[in-house]
């Protein structure tokens, strides 16, 4: 009896703390490019490190064991955002990246194909560069995303 009320306990933490992990794990911050710091924060939760050392910027950091995430930001909003999401096998990697492409186009990007592990995207305002990156020597992979607002 106590195991299955251990279980069910385990069973109800993991559903309620899953949501938090898939939202985690976005990489598209170029969404977030000319809006105010907090998005970033609403997004992601509290960053694990924050540079106010420049009064006319900021700076907000995020890592996890495959993500990292930086956002620069000054008075009219986050003007640079930076992503690297890392993956086990090559088609998760490109799975994702290509889910990160498509979804970009179907909200108003252009994508400018440089080859099939290189897109730069633009629209309005914003530009972006995302790649994906293979270590040879650990066969890990990782898709990079580095936004600007223009």
């Amino acid at each position: 009896m106590k195991s299955t009320i251990a279980t069910g306990i385990l069973l109800f933490l993991f559903l309620l703390f899953q949501p938090i992990t898939t939202i985690a794990q976005n990489i598209k911050v170029f969404y977030l490019i000319g809006k105010p710091l907090s998005s970033a924060v609403k997004e992601y939760g509290k960053p694990a490190h924050q540079d106010k050392s420049n009064p006319a910027m900021e700076c907000v950091f995020y890592k996890t064991q495959t993500l990292q995430l930086v956002f620069v930001a000054n008075a009219k909003g986050i003007f640079q955002a930076e992503a690297t999401k890392g993956y086990g096998s090559k088609s998760s990697a490109i799975k994702d990246l290509n889910e990160v492409i498509s979804s970009s186009i179907k909200h108003g990007f252009v994508s400018d194909t440089l080859s099939t592990t290189e897109f730069q995207i633009h629209k309005d305002g914003v530009s972006a560069e995302i790649f994906l990156f293979e270590n040879v020597g650990s066969q890990k992979f990782e898709v990079r995303v580095k936004a600007k607002g223009h």
